[in-house]
């Protein structure tokens, strides 16, 4: 048959009707064949891989439309998480939903739309997980948060009617002991801080651990201030409100580990120290000037009395350096947000204090709202020391007896804090009141 000819008859264009012949070689007509064949094969490739193709977009699109579902319920827990923590001001609130719901609109149109560009498809699948790890990381801050206020907080029965336009005492007692804050002990640490929000002033008046006081629910027996943490709270706030003739509204009760805990979970503070010493007890020196401190650090700072000549005086001011600068931090440091979680969770067993949960989300608006540049400043009460008998040992050990200067000096500030004075701090160190500015039409 290869040796055969074959004719095929065509008709040449132009020539209507008459017959030319083309004969094929057996070559070429081999090679006409075999070009059929791959170009069917080649049609066979195709559409099989727009079939294999259609089932993967199909498949791709349930898999971005359970993704979009999964994303839409961390969303809508996020936001009613967000929405019943009530600390975020109105106007933040709102500019965050107009975000978020701009940004899910578009992220849930294109993993739910059929036809897609593939790279897209894939950029919104991934902004969709990081979003839902947001809302959930988010969620579970809040829960957290939740969480530490119910166990922490407690009504008080002398709260103000608003933190943040009315004035108000918040005490801190310090007990020497470490582990849970159930844990009874001797006051050792004992501030007061006058808070006027109006002003953005702060005021840390300091009273000795020695300090002669009175017991009003021990019929005004006396003792030294540190013995009232044994009798309670209560004790405590009732012979300062005697010693200090104010009224305390808070009070927030810590002890050894609490401030060791949270100084650590803020990743340390940096403490200003007007003298170099060593602690003793502890292998650490300090050096004038800034200290980068870690939570054992700071509290070895703090305690130390021995190592000044001035002794509890001195260490009264250390004590207020290192609350300082845990206010700096908690009110500017971003690093705060950051480690949220870490720090609630840590300090829930180690912390009691008579401010709510309501309450404290209200100062956390006005301080995300406002962003008060609070001016703080610190004043400590003075004495002499002594050997009188004590209502609770009923033995002679050392007092501070009362320096009524200094006491009245006291009384003045926390009065004029109250009341929306400025206070202005001279190149000695000393507080006082500005004087205020003459109307016009004064002389």
């Amino acid at each position: 048959m290869h040796d055969q000819e074959i004719d095929i008859k065509t008709v040449a264009p132009g020539n209507s009707g008459d017959e030319n012949e083309v004969r094929l070689q057996p070559e070429e007509i081999e090679a006409i064949s075999q070009a059929c064949r791959e170009s069917d094969d080649e049609y066979r490739r195709l559409y099989q891989r727009n079939i294999k193709n259609k089932y993967e977009t199909k498949k791709a699109g349930k898999l971005t439309k359970a993704l979009a579902f999964l994303y839409l319920i961390a969303l809508a827990v996020f936001a009613a998480n967000i929405t019943t923590m009530e600390v975020l001001p109105l106007k933040h609130l709102s500019v965050i939903i107009l975000c978020v719901a701009a940004i899910s609109v578009v992220v849930v149109a294109e993993l739910c739309r059929s036809n897609v560009r593939t790279w897209i498809r894939v950029l919104m699948s991934l902004l969709c997980i990081a979003l839902i790890a947001v809302y959930c990381v988010g969620s579970l801050y809040i829960i957290r948060t939740k969480d530490f206020l119910d166990i922490t907080t407690e009504e008080s029965q002398k709260k103000v009617e608003s933190l943040t336009y009315e004035p108000f005492n918040v005490m801190i007692t310090g007990i020497d002991v470490s582990g849970t804050i159930d844990e009874k002990g001797r006051s050792d640490v004992n501030m007061l801080v006058t808070v006027n929000p109006n002003t953005s002033q702060i005021l840390m008046t300091s009273i000795p651990r020695d300090y002669m006081i009175y017991m009003p629910d021990k019929n005004y027996e006396m003792d030294k201030l540190t013995h009232t943490g044994n009798y309670g709270v209560d004790t405590t706030i009732q012979a300062e409100e005697d010693l200090l003739r104010t009224e305390i509204n808070y009070y927030v009760k810590v002890n050894f580990t609490t401030v060791e805990k949270f100084i650590d979970a803020i990743g340390g503070v940096d403490v200003y120290s007007e003298y170099t010493f060593s602690a003793q007890y502890s292998p650490w020196t300090f050096y004038e000037g800034m200290n980068h401190l870690n939570g054992e650090q700071a509290l070895a700072f703090a305690r130390e009395r021995k190592a000044f000549e001035a002794g509890d005086n001195q260490r009264i001011k250390n004590q207020q350096a290192v609350v300082e600068a845990v206010i700096k931090k908690a009110t500017s440091s971003r690093e705060m947000l950051l480690k949220y979680s870490n720090i609630v969770s840590s300090l829930k067993d180690y912390i009691k204090m008579s401010i709510s949960s309501a309450e404290i989300k209200e100062l956390i608006r006005m301080q995300i709202s406002e962003n008060p540049d609070w001016k703080i400043y610190k004043y400590s009460l003075r004495g002499e020391g002594d050997m009188l008998q004590t209502y609770s040992s009923q033995e002679y050990l050392y007092v501070m007896t009362r320096d009524q200067k200094s006491v009245s000096k006291a009384r003045e500030l926390i009065s004029g804090v109250l009341e929306g004075k400025e206070l202005t701090k001279a190149d000695d160190g000393s507080l006082s009141f500005a004087e205020p500015e003459p109307e016009e039409g004064e002389n």
